[in-house]
């Protein structure tokens, strides 16, 4: 278990950076999925709230833009870089009210019923036992308190990473993407979310898909992006010779072609969305 949560928090640990430098077109991509998760979750004034995985504080910040002064947010994630930057945001924004922990979700330590409201966004993927981390969760929260939590869609409707996956598989095997193991595509399947939910004692449990758009001015920019900021897709590229990590990105370039919107390219994606209450 330790080891696969060091390798976790390994890969996302070396792409810190590239979060950091490209932010606003990370932004960009994920708005529609914050705003929505924020809604079902009921996040108000006031409200205690949990972010778990919180990277460099997406949605944590926008969180606590909606739970004002007099709320408390609380954003943990593995890699300490991630952390750095979240903190630096909630500076610059006034946030005293947002605090930013490095901790893991299966062993960090949380009183009962200390939140109103626990989110998670792309970090129970990574998880092997994910009822089992949602039942944990759920003892955090106050009675009928909300939970909301995200998985990417299948790959078929998330061109913007099968592509630079299906690119890079010519060039080296690959395992398949597995709904059913810690990765990028973990419970993906329609209704996944909402019975690991169930399993863990939550009820009114839904599920919805919310569509996105990752933006780029160009190829270049897109391919960039992503080998900064995809944590499992750059260590399989490193010792790949350099003609050839040529024609991957060729091979992207194409394969987003599709996707080019006059001047810029906006390439589809969907992530899962589901929610319930303690």
């Amino acid at each position: 278990m330790s080891s696969e949560r060091d390798r976790v928090r390994d890969e996302w640990q070396a792409v810190a950076g590239g979060w950091r430098r490209w932010e606003p077109l990370f932004q960009s991509f994920t708005w529609p999925l914050a705003l929505r998760m924020a809604s079902v979750a009921e996040i108000g004034a006031g409200q205690r709230v949990l972010d778990v995985g919180c990277g460099i504080g997406d949605p944590t910040l926008q969180v606590a833009v909606l739970v004002g002064p007099h709320g408390r947010v609380l954003g943990i994630d593995l890699a300490d870089g991630m952390i750095a930057t979240a903190r630096e945001r909630a500076a610059a924004l006034g946030l005293a009210h947002v605090e930013f922990q490095v901790a893991d979700v299966a062993s960090v330590a949380l009183a009962p019923e200390s939140f109103d409201t626990v989110i998670a966004r792309w970090s129970l993927i990574y998880v092997a036992d994910p009822s089992g981390v949602l039942a944990r969760l759920r003892g955090a929260l106050i009675p009928g308190g909300r939970m909301a939590i995200t998985a990417w869609a299948p790959p078929e409707v998330n061109p913007w990473i099968a592509i630079p996956m299906a690119e890079l598989g010519r060039a080296r095997p690959l395992p398949p993407f597995d709904p059913g193991v810690p990765g990028p595509f973990h419970l993906s399947a329609d209704g996944a979310l909402a019975r690991a939910l169930v399993q863990a004692g939550f009820q009114a449990v839904q599920q919805e898909r919310v569509v996105l758009s990752q933006f780029a001015h160009d190829p270049e920019e897109f391919w960039g992006m992503m080998l900064d900021m995809a944590g499992p897709l750059a260590p399989l590229l490193q010792d790949l010779p350099a003609p050839t990590r040529g024609e991957v990105a060729r091979g992207v370039a194409a394969g987003i072609r599709p996707f080019r919107s006059g001047d810029v390219y906006r390439i589809p994606a969907q992530a899962q969305l589901a929610w319930g209450r303690a």
